[in-house]
């Protein structure tokens, strides 16, 4: 595969990246009709590990002890934890201002990478983020009102995206031997049983039998797990290896706009301000990624 192609198929994965997660927030918000966020967080978890043993269950042979830790660190840090925070902190604010503040990933990413993984970073990768963190907040200004009572539910989603920050760096660090689908499952491996045996010592089947939005409820948070995490894991997880953690984890800038679709869908308008911090967000997207072409260019 030339080095073109490559690229274009990289872009194209992360576009569909941004799709898929830039739509949990709204599937997030469905779901709490008739789940708990523990529910919803946990539900999740267990059908993107079923899903992904169905489909990979022989890459278990590649388990070793020295990927243990790590291995949980993902498991943990990158679904486990997140799945829990997010749906918790969109039962108190608009789902729109939470997929706004996922965008600070790639901020702490760039913060961890250098503290703690020696990362190195130039300008343009720093100059990129803080555009397209930038072009976020400008997004979140014209429509979203916070509720002073409410704001505690704002550290909810940043300590999610923290545990993102660390998990790609600790994949990027010390799992690179290990491939997008195998890394899937097994750090899902520490966290699906015991999310599964979670789910089924609440009311989760009393709401199933007596619930009537129950069922539509479940398709969604299904889609979460088999979509949002397995199968978005496996694509997040290929970027990591075969570009960068920096660029892989750009994609959360897209996920703003993305939200902000699902709401025109919803009967929202768009205005001038809207477009203004979608292409700021494009353009920090674009400043990071030039790093990693300037350096394989020149490598």
């Amino acid at each position: 595969m030339n080095e073109s192609t490559k690229n274009w198929q990289a872009w194209a994965l992360f576009a569909l990246l941004a799709l898929i997660w830039g739509s949990s927030f709204i599937l997030m918000k469905y779901g709490l009709q008739s789940f708990s966020y523990s529910q919803i967080g946990m539900i999740r978890v267990s059908l993107a590990f079923w899903f992904t043993f169905i489909i990979a269950f022989r890459r278990l042979r590649f388990l070793r002890k020295k990927d243990i830790l790590p291995l949980l660190v993902v498991g943990l840090l990158g679904n486990a934890i997140p799945y829990l925070l997010f749906p918790l902190a969109v039962t108190k604010l608009d789902s729109g201002l939470v997929g706004i503040l996922n965008s600070l990933v790639p901020l702490f990413t760039l913060i961890i990478g250098v503290l703690f993984y020696k990362a190195k970073v130039g300008i343009p990768s720093v100059v990129g983020i803080l555009i397209g963190l930038a072009g976020a907040v400008w997004l979140l200004i014209p429509g979203i009102e916070i509720d002073p009572t409410k704001l505690q539910y704002g550290a909810l989603p940043i300590l999610a995206t923290l545990c993102y920050a660390i998990s790609i760096n600790t994949l990027s660090s010390w799992l690179k031997h290990l491939d997008s689908l195998t890394i899937t499952l097994l750090s899902l491996l520490f966290v699906g049983i015991p999310a599964t045996i979670y789910v089924f010592t609440t009311d989760f089947v009393s709401v199933m039998q007596t619930d009537d939005k129950a069922w539509i409820s479940l398709s969604y948070v299904a889609i979460l797990g088999i979509v949002g995490s397995s199968l978005a894991v496996i694509i997040f997880n290929y970027l990591i290896k075969n570009t960068d953690s920096l660029f892989a984890s750009s994609v959360t800038y897209l996920i703003p706009l993305v939200a902000l679709i699902w709401g025109v869908v919803d009967g929202e308008n768009i205005g001038i301000d809207h477009v203004f911090g979608m292409g700021a967000i494009l353009l920090g997207v674009y400043v990071v990624n030039a790093r990693r072409k300037y350096r394989e260019k020149n490598s």
